[in-house]
């Protein structure tokens, strides 16, 4: 009689991770706000490429519009 359970998952097939072709091409944004207020700056975009983990800050404030932060993500990835 056997009373020990089974701690590992079913084996299955293995598979391969998609690559992107291109850098930058997979992101993931976050806003991080209610910072303390620091030379006109509250707010901070974190841009993080999925692929790579490498993680890009751009400073803001909380006045800019959705079509300025869009400039700004442009103008700085």
């Amino acid at each position: 009689m056997c009373t020990k359970l089974a701690c590992h998952l079913s084996l299955r097939k293995p598979y391969l991770l998609l690559i992107p072709d291109a850098r930058w091409e997979t992101i993931s944004v976050d806003f991080i706000v209610e910072l303390l207020k620091s030379v006109d700056f509250n707010v901070v975009i974190a841009v993080v490429n999925l692929a790579s983990k490498k993680t890009h800050f751009i400073s803001i404030h909380t006045t800019v519009t959705i079509e300025g932060a869009m400039r700004l993500f442009l103008n700085n990835i």
